[in-house]
């Protein structure tokens, strides 16, 4: 029988609130800019690098200790980032780490903070209608929207299908439209 704190683990995954301390102070460091607990949930436990609640543990011990520091944005949501303190621990401890877990766990924030820069910056919502669903796409820019287009899809999952498909790629998508309605220039 797993343990309570080691299940849904993979093999090589941390299982010490120090590695996972180290590690949550290392994505930080690299990331240089904050993330909000659900964000360092999924960079960390995603592919079972460590447990949800070692990793609970771990990010309340960092900020007890000063490691990160807590602070709600504009919309309400809690951010952390890392402090001096937390970021030497980073770069003085992280080779206790294995490369492969830093690196993967690097790589899966950046593509978090990636993805909330295109949602922030092209604006998807679906909407229920009598017969199925409308997926509304605003293709944002800092004066004039670039695209505003509505699509008529039978099914929530078409219209999440869609969505998906579109922030996988906002800007494939925009020129594919662009080139499909005006041509090549």
């Amino acid at each position: 029988m797993e343990e309570t704190f080691t299940a849904g683990i993979r093999p090589g995954g941390l299982t010490e609130g120090r590695e996972i301390r180290i590690l949550i102070c290392h994505i930080l460091s690299e990331l240089g800019e904050p993330m909000s607990f659900d964000e360092m949930t999924e960079a960390i436990l995603a592919d079972g690098t460590a447990n949800y609640f070692e990793f609970a543990d771990a990010l309340a011990e960092l900020k007890e200790t000063d490691c990160v520091i807590a602070f709600k944005t504009d919309s309400g949501i809690n951010e952390y980032t890392v402090t001096d303190t937390g970021r030497a621990a980073a770069r003085t401890l992280e080779g206790d780490l294995p490369l492969s877990v830093r690196e993967k766990s690097v790589q899966s924030a950046k593509n978090i903070i990636q993805r909330r820069r295109i949602e922030k910056e092209n604006l998807v919502s679906i909407t229920k209608t009598e017969d199925g669903y409308m997926i509304h796409i605003r293709v944002t820019d800092i004066g004039t929207d670039l695209m505003d287009l509505s699509l008529f899809m039978p099914t929530r999952e078409q219209a999440l299908a869609v969505k998906e498909r579109f922030l996988g790629d906002p800007a494939g998508t925009y020129m594919g439209v662009l080139e499909t309605l005006a041509g090549k220039f």
